[in-house]
């Protein structure tokens, strides 16, 4: 019974994600009397802006990836963003106004969700793997959300400066946004190809934001998994990337070598020879029950 409710919380999270994308589609038409006060440079860019990105995040949900979900990830919180400054900036607080900030607040929680992520993880999975992925580090996420933002308020002061005819400062910032453009996206998406995996021969992790290469263990020698709920006591090797929580604990019957991610400290990467190591997945329980079924 358990879980089959869990089963069915798992495809409403993922139903409700996908009729959240597609009601994106109607921030236009809620913030068509904001977009009218704008200047015509800064009202055009605006609605090519959410009619692009609204694309986006709806190709993302018909054709569902890792790399997909990372454009999901960027394209959704990107659109409210846009939703917000418009609201701001025209002091537009009308009921369409603040109901298209809702929706799109709304679909931001749920393409962010653990099932979402799990969701698109797996329909990018060979055969018999089945993948799950595991939950980025506190500090990442602070980093990713301050490049994120960095990335934005370029944008949008280029596309201000260009409103006010400042053309130098605008294609100043115009730069600097193509070039965040170009280098950023891959790091994002560094996130989303992080996946504890289990196959029919063993168990792989597949992370190289904590290892220099994929550690993969043969079913036989492992001894136990489990769930650690305090890690900061553990024994077990961090292999979670400095996660804190309910973590999986993977206990082998001999010492196995895993590569560490390189570091300014370990330029090449460090050998770690280890017994049990613990990992990080964003639904510590769910894993646990499918891996040991």
């Amino acid at each position: 019974m358990a879980v089959t409710t869990k089963m069915d919380l798992n495809r409403s999270l993922q139903m409700a994600a996908r009729v959240s994308v597609i009601s994106l589609g109607l921030t236009v038409p809620l913030l068509d009397q904001a977009i009218a006060d704008y200047a015509t440079l800064a009202g055009t860019a605006t609605r090519i802006a959410l009619w692009a990105l609204w694309a986006v995040s709806f190709l993302c949900i018909l054709v569902p990836s890792c790399t997909a979900l990372t454009c999901l990830r960027l394209a959704v919180p990107s659109n409210l963003a846009v939703v917000v400054f418009t609201t701001l900036v025209t002091d537009s607080w009308s009921p369409r106004s603040l109901v298209s900030a809702m929706l799109s607040l709304i679909c931001v929680s749920t393409v962010f969700s653990a099932e979402v992520g799990n969701a698109f993880a797996q329909l990018s999975a060979y055969g018999d793997e089945r993948r799950f992925l595991l939950r980025c580090p506190t500090d990442m996420v602070i980093v990713q959300c301050l490049m994120w933002a960095l990335w934005m308020g370029t944008a949008i002061t280029a596309i201000s400066f260009f409103n006010d005819e400042n053309w130098i400062a605008g294609t100043v910032f115009a730069v600097i946004a193509a070039a965040l453009s170009y280098i950023l996206p891959s790091r994002f998406h560094r996130f989303s190809r992080r996946w504890l995996v289990g196959v029919p021969a063993g168990v792989v992790i597949h992370d190289s934001f904590a290892l220099a290469e994929t550690a993969m263990f043969m079913k036989q020698s492992i001894a136990h998994i489990g769930i650690e709920t305090h890690s900061e006591k553990s024994e077990a090797a961090d292999l979670s990337g400095g996660c804190r929580g309910p973590s999986i604990t993977i206990a082998l019957h001999e010492f196995d070598k895993v590569i560490l991610a390189a570091t300014r400290k370990n330029p090449g990467g460090k050998a770690l020879h280890v017994q049990t190591m613990r990992v990080s997945p964003t639904r510590v329980a769910r894993t646990l029950q499918e891996l040991t079924a």
